[in-house]
């Protein structure tokens, strides 16, 4: 996995290096605030060209129209390019740094299995610690346990004169964990839970067993080679800063059959037991290569965090083409509701216009030239009369230019205006003012529809707010209310 992660940047380092000079000059000319990641662009735009990517993004990427809806009059190629550019170096951004922080996780991480199957012990007072790692034993080349196994390493202990114990008592606390998965202590046939410390008491607990090749200091139960049941005594040393009280219990343990693979597992972990015990006061814990015919071979257990963090980061890359694609959507029924809004004004100006004896074609250039001069804000509705005001200017038919306009917006209203002013060029009609002010009633009636449906969804999204404003007065007055009752 750490090859892979260093791969991936080293390929990333030569693309940027390759790439970064690429299209710069119109990549400084995009608007920051729309392409806030432009520097980066030349990679995007080098992928785009130069590889497969971008002929197969472009194919699948079918969003031309949304496109066409949003950036009214630019190339649409052009456009296009850019909106996959951006996707596609988000996409890079995502997994650099996935790749970036794998690769920081897997330097820093510290080995725990050392050369020859040693494993450094925690220094004095840095307590215990459980490490994980996967076992392999063989016998005759024939696999005998495989899995995955937690070895307890102690710390360095100090010597007699360095110790100092303070331990205590609790008998419920025993009685009540002794047991473990056993019912009961009549029937014991399963290991025993002996606790060394009384948690958040300050308590140390020792064991000690009349019968330790049944039950060890452990609470392991040896009852393997059982013939019948056994009654075993136990005692617990409680200890708190130098008072002793003992406390005998009976165990009645049973027989119990164990497969070769649990006999293996509880052999190795004695064998691990008595090594830790031999080697206390070194620094160097030897985990053993065999027991009895029985070969075995040590691996750190293998961490997936890193092929995690690729994963994820491919899919947050994926997620990214998703949203990109989902937010344009969004924008284009923004697009659609700000025309709509607009529909009534732009009818009520043309009417006026044709009522005050002004051809079409000039109503529509007048109306085009007002916004440019007057205007402080984009608006779609009018962008689009702009181009049709153009193509009026250098010679297109009205007739062409006004089914332009409706094709472009591509909403219900405009196509029936747009098809209204066309007919009464290719026909005549003396009753163009009287449809035209039908048209502008009917969409004044329809802008308070939208208007009365835009304050509906409003007070829908004002609900939760609301409601959670309610249980925070209620919590206010309640609260006190239950305090000063003492509930």
């Amino acid at each position: 996995m750490l090859l892979i992660n260093i791969i991936f940047l080293i390929l990333f380092l030569i693309l940027w290096l390759k790439a970064k000079s690429y299209h710069k000059g119109s990549i400084e000319q995009l608007d920051k605030k729309q392409h806030p990641l432009k520097q980066l662009y030349p990679i995007g735009l080098y992928i785009y060209d130069k590889t497969f990517l971008g002929q197969l993004l472009n194919k699948f990427t079918l969003v031309d129209d949304s496109l066409k809806a949003l950036h009214v009059g630019d190339q649409i190629d052009s456009i296009k390019r850019f909106y996959i550019c951006k996707k596609v170096v988000l996409l890079l951004m995502v997994l650099f740094f996935t790749n970036f922080f794998s690769l920081l996780y897997q330097t820093s991480a510290e080995s725990n299995l050392l050369p020859d199957n040693y494993i450094k012990r925690p220094e004095f007072n840095q307590g215990s610690e459980s490490i994980t790692l996967d076992v392999l034993v063989t016998e005759d080349q024939k696999t005998i346990l495989e899995e995955e196994i937690t070895i307890d390493v102690s710390e360095e202990e100090y010597d007699d004169s360095e110790l100092e114990e303070k331990l205590a008592y609790s008998k419920r606390y025993i009685e009540k964990t002794v047991l473990g998965n056993n019912k009961s202590a009549d029937y014991i046939n399963t290991n025993l839970n002996f606790p060394t410390s009384i948690p958040r008491t300050g308590i140390k607990v020792s064991w000690e067993t009349k019968n330790n090749k049944l039950i060890d200091s452990d609470g392991l139960v040896h009852n393997e080679e059982l013939l019948g049941n056994e009654l075993v005594e136990v005692t617990a040393t409680l200890s708190y800063k130098g008072r002793k009280e003992m406390y005998t219990m009976y165990f009645n343990v049973f027989p119990k059959e164990y497969s070769k693979e649990d006999i293996t597992r509880n052999r190795l972990l004695e064998v691990l037991k008595e090594e830790n015990s031999r080697s206390k006061t070194e620094n160097l814990y030897k985990l053993p290569d065999s027991i009895e015919n029985q070969k075995i071979s040590w691996a750190e257990k293998k961490d997936n965090t890193p092929l995690l963090l690729i994963a994820l980061g491919l899919i947050s890359g994926i997620a990214v083409f998703v949203l990109m694609d989902r937010n344009l959507t969004t924008l284009v029924e923004k697009r659609n509701q700000e025309l709509l809004l607009d529909y009534p004004e732009i009818i009520n100006k043309f009417t006026l216009l044709i009522g005050a004896g002004m051809s079409l074609s000039n109503a529509w250039i007048k109306i085009a030239k007002d916004y440019k001069e007057n205007a402080t804000k984009k608006r779609y509705a009018y962008e689009e009369i702009n181009i049709t005001a153009a193509e009026l200017m250098i010679g297109t038919s009205e007739v062409t230019a006004y089914e332009h306009f409706g094709k472009r917006v591509k909403l219900l209203p405009y196509l029936r205006f747009s098809s209204l002013i066309a007919q009464n060029v290719k026909k005549g009609s003396a009753e163009l003012l009287n449809q035209l002010e039908l048209e502008a009633a009917e969409a004044f009636e329809e802008r308070k529809e939208i208007a009365k449906r835009m304050g509906e969804e409003a007070g829908t999204k004002l609900l939760l707010p609301m409601v959670l404003m309610l249980l925070i007065v209620l919590a206010i007055i309640m609260i006190p209310a239950f305090l000063s009752f003492g509930i």
